[in-house]
């Protein structure tokens, strides 16, 4: 069997897909995941996202919208990011916390 990838994400800030190799796959939904993100249930391995009842991984803004949910950041949100951005150009102690994830 070929090995494969876990169906979870790490990093707070910018999710992106775990590294790990899955051992299993979720009782309940299906999903791919390591030892990090699944746990043993009576129902068997059960992923992270299905024992804390998260129904989406977090940070994937993606796959809320495509399922019609309302969107995780309205207009006025984007462009206040925009506007700090911009306030923070240049500033050496704001790219010292770029990425903390």
């Amino acid at each position: 069997m070929t090995p494969r990838a876990c169906g979870g994400y790490v990093g707070f800030l910018v999710p992106r897909p775990c590294p790990n190799t899955a051992v299993g796959d979720c009782a309940k939904c299906g999903r791919a995941s390591c030892e990090e993100h699944a746990s043993v249930a009576a129902a068997g391995l059960v992923c992270r996202n299905c024992e804390t009842g998260s129904e989406f991984p977090v940070g994937l803004a993606a796959v809320v919208a495509a399922v019609g949910l309302a969107p995780l950041f309205l207009p006025a949100d984007l462009l206040a990011f925009e506007d700090a951005a911009l306030e923070d150009e240049g500033d050496p102690q704001a790219a010292m916390f770029a990425d903390l994830s």
